[in-house]
């Protein structure tokens, strides 16, 4: 606006400066021609007063050059328009002026004057004659200075004048732009001053409602855009957003994580080779909802892709992705689980079922019977507990284990568990050590895992090994039992799977020892029901220990 403002000030000053310079240089010029013409008619004046006063015969033109201005001519020429004399050249030489302007006029007025080009001096010449008393004609000539030459002469002064005006003329436009534009400059919006021209003040007052607007609009736009961004980055899923081309427009932390950190304005297929997955970005963006399952790295994933619309035309796609990690290992768990399961129970099953079938058809003695008998009390009760523990896994599973707590004494019921156990084994001496502490729990998850931990250091230890119970506070106070034991240890392979459902060590040895090979997992259960850690250090030969540490204080 500023140079717009000052190129119209320029234009304007200079018309209004060059014009009247024009004009001047004419007036001065048309001043100057006058000026020269009265000399000449002067000259005429004076030389005829002369040539009439008698003084013909003495005068010689010879001397009139020496008292009249280089440019002025003098010439008398006879009433026929014979030229008599000429102070220039010799009067023969010249041609006859009878049909002259200025002779004519002379001849019949007494004076005449005539302005024209002179082809033989190229000069713009003027004639002026006086008709003497004799009848002759004195006619006077000078040659006149033309347009060109008197802006010649007078271009040096007009530039001068004409630049100073031009220098003056740009400061005071310069400062007067300035000044105009001052109050468009200097307006505030964002503290409501408003001070300016009163033309611009309904504008101004526009453009004010519209900023505060703009600014509503912008603060719930960064507010949607802080929603989204916040619900997006704590997502679990992997979001994805790309355009037509493929080019990923956003993606959250979560597909940072699974792809890389810096994957925006980058192509998909750049950032994942596998076949599959380019090939459902290709049909998602030519507008087909498509699924798959996709492993990176350790994990596992189901990814969605949806194509965006705007009309017919698809302008993006979004990928969904879903850790599917958990469940796929719930999935493989639970399928290992029910073909565990079954094993477990067809054993004793099979084995009452046919017991009871040979006692039915009488295919049994009777001094088996008894023997039989004994095998089917063994199996049932290998059964129920079998079921049993398998409840107690699905109460936690489901979240439905029995939450009431009471108060009681550690000490005596790590006392009733080691005396439950002695009852059923001689070889192993069972130790409790430590220190006697009251706590708040469910007491038949705490007696489940005392004598699961205990149970499993007697049935894998050695002959005449020993197994040490150490009941303690940690630094926070919380529950801490160490059970210990001299037994067969187990392999380093082996150690991460011990708390896993079914899994035994040493299944030959679990067989003989009715194990269910669910005690453990039970124990790891209790202990992250009590938000608590379980710890397992063993060398095989030489003995195992765990470490549980349960989230109760007294």
């Amino acid at each position: 606006m500023r140079k717009r403002i000052y190129r119209s000030f320029i234009w304007l000053i200079l018309p209004c400066v060059l014009i009247p310079a024009v004009i001047l240089s004419m007036l001065f010029h048309d001043g100057a021609k006058q000026h020269e013409l009265a000399i000449v008619r002067e000259h005429a004046s004076l030389m005829s007063d002369l040539l009439n006063s008698g003084v013909s015969g003495e005068f010689h033109f010879s001397d009139y050059s020496n008292m009249s201005p280089e440019a002025t001519r003098m010439t008398i020429i006879a009433p026929d328009g014979t030229v008599l004399l000429d102070s220039r050249t010799s009067a023969d030489r010249m041609e006859n002026h009878a049909d002259r302007q200025e002779i004519i006029q002379a001849l019949q007025n007494g004076t005449g004057e005539s302005l024209r080009y002179s082809d033989t001096l190229r000069a713009e010449m003027y004639y002026y004659a006086v008709k003497l008393n004799d009848g002759n004609i004195l006619r006077v000539s000078r040659a006149v200075g033309g347009l060109v030459d008197y802006f010649a002469v007078a271009l040096p002064v007009v530039a001068a004048v004409t630049i100073l005006i031009l220098i003056i003329a740009n400061y005071a436009v310069h400062r007067l732009t300035e000044r105009i534009i001052a109050p468009i400059r200097d307006v505030n919006l964002d503290n409501g001053n408003i001070d300016v021209y009163d033309e611009l003040a309904p504008y101004i007052t526009k453009i004010d409602h519209q900023k505060n607007d703009i600014r509503t609009n912008m603060e719930e736009l960064s507010d949607r855009a802080y929603t989204i961004e916040a619900i997006t980055g704590n997502m679990k899923e992997g979001l994805i957003l790309i355009d037509s081309n493929g080019l990923v427009l956003i993606a959250n932390n979560s597909a940072r994580e699974v792809f890389g950190e810096n994957i925006e304005q980058l192509n998909i297929i750049h950032i994942c080779r596998d076949e599959s997955f380019q090939n459902a970005v290709k049909q998602c963006i030519e507008g087909k909802n498509t699924e798959l399952q996709m492993e990176r790295g350790d994990k596992i994933y189901t990814v969605y892709f949806s194509p965006v619309f705007s009309g017919e035309t698809t302008r993006g796609s979004v990928i969904l992705l879903h850790d599917a990690t958990e469940r796929n290992i719930a999935e493989k768990q639970r399928r290992e689980f029910s073909a565990n399961v079954s094993h477990e129970l067809k054993t004793p099953l099979t084995t009452i079922s046919a017991l009871s079938e040979m006692i039915e058809r009488g295919m049994a003695q009777d001094i088996d019977i008894k023997s039989f008998a004994g095998r089917i009390t063994e199996q049932s009760g290998r059964l129920l507990v079998l079921i049993d523990d398998i409840i107690r896994l699905s109460e936690f599973d489901e979240g439905r284990a029995n939450k009431d707590n009471t108060v009681f004494d550690l000490w005596e019921l790590a006392e009733s568990v080691i005396n439950a156990l002695r009852d059923n084994t001689e070889n192993v001496e069972i130790e409790l050590t430590g220190e006697r502490f009251k706590i708040s729990a469910n007491h038949r998850m705490i007696d489940e895992l005392l004598f699961n931990l205990i149970d499993n250091g007697v049935k894998y230890n050695s002959y005449n090994g020993k197994v040490t119970v150490e009941l303690t506070r940690d630094d926070n106070g919380m529950c801490k039992i160490v059970v210990s034991d001299t037994g067969i240890g187990i392999p380093e392979q082996n150690q991460p799977h011990v708390f896993e459902r079914f899994y035994r060590v040493d299944k030959s040895r679990s067989k003989k020892t009715g194990g269910t090979g669910l005690g453990l997992s039970i124990v790891k259960h209790i202990t992250e029901y009590y938000n608590g850690s379980l710890e397992l250090t063993s060398t095989e030969g030489e003995g195992t220990t765990v470490t549980c540490c349960l989230g109760i204080r007294d």
